[in-house]
């Protein structure tokens, strides 16, 4: 073989190997994690995000420690936390510590007003468990009689009046366009045999539970489906419902030895 034609084989041979290696070097490029609604983005491997694993919102811990790994991070009390929720919407936590007994509670703001965001858990001599089971009080609060109900709240904060519940839901339905999934916890409500009518996003942060109700037979009755919070209007106090098919509602009869959660809002 002439020296030309070997030349001209290794030459072939060369540009084949480099086309075949520029071909596998391109793939894939990772898309920003979103944390606002905003246009700023944090990298998924971000030290200070971590996954919410109850329903499926996101983390991020203002008091994180930059320098840590992202799996070493845990959540962290403090008095402000911003969760994302599983429909891409932004939630300011706050705290609220009742001096009485030393329990701190997330609060939320929605429509101007401050809200717990988690049913009231403090003892008073008419209040209950869930089933009379302790430990259900750590997960959806007490249940109150009404002649306990209306001083239930720590100082400064109250049972919400008519025009509060009003107002929630007036504002929830301005911004996410209902009043029943954006202010259900997720994950939490099972479906009737008419079958759930929506969806919960829990949008709102308000994390309502459905831990339903004590008759005063002393029996249980709408846990898996309906929330059950007390409220005052024109001094008398009535039950608001919401359930995993209708919009929050008020009550239509005043049923005092019924016990039901608290939500304080804040004077």
């Amino acid at each position: 073989m002439s020296f030309k034609k070997i030349s001209a084989v290794v030459a072939a041979f060369a540009f084949g190997f480099v086309a075949c290696d520029s071909d596998s070097s391109s793939g894939p490029q990772d898309e920003p994690f979103l944390t606002s609604s905003s246009s700023q983005s944090v990298s998924p491997a971000s030290s200070d995000v971590t996954p919410m694993s109850s329903d499926s919102e996101t983390r991020v811990s203002s008091s994180a420690d930059p320098e840590s790994s992202s799996s070493s991070v845990a959540p962290q009390p403090s008095s402000s936390e911003t969760i994302v929720s599983s429909s891409g919407v932004v939630v300011e936590y706050g705290a609220l510590q009742d001096p009485r007994d030393g329990k701190s509670y997330k609060t939320v703001v929605i429509g101007g007003k401050t809200w717990m965001a988690e049913n009231l858990n403090f003892v008073t001599d008419s209040s209950f468990c869930v089933e009379d089971v302790p430990a259900n009080c750590d997960k959806y609060g007490r249940f109150y009689q009404e002649f306990d109900a209306e001083d239930a709240c720590p100082e400064g904060w109250a049972i919400p009046q008519a025009s509060d519940w009003r107002d929630l839901t007036n504002a929830v339905k301005e911004e996410f366009g209902d009043n029943n999934g954006s202010l259900r916890a997720v994950g939490e409500w099972e479906n009737t045999i008419f079958g759930d009518n929506v969806t919960a996003t829990n949008a709102s942060g308000f994390s309502a539970l459905p831990a339903g109700y004590r008759a005063k037979t002393g029996e249980y009755d709408g846990q898996g489906t309906k929330a059950y919070f007390w409220g005052e209007d024109n001094m008398n106090h009535y039950a608001w419902i919401l359930s995993n098919q209708y919009d929050l509602d008020k009550e239509s009869l005043i049923r005092g030895y019924f016990a039901y959660s608290i939500r304080c809002i804040k004077n």
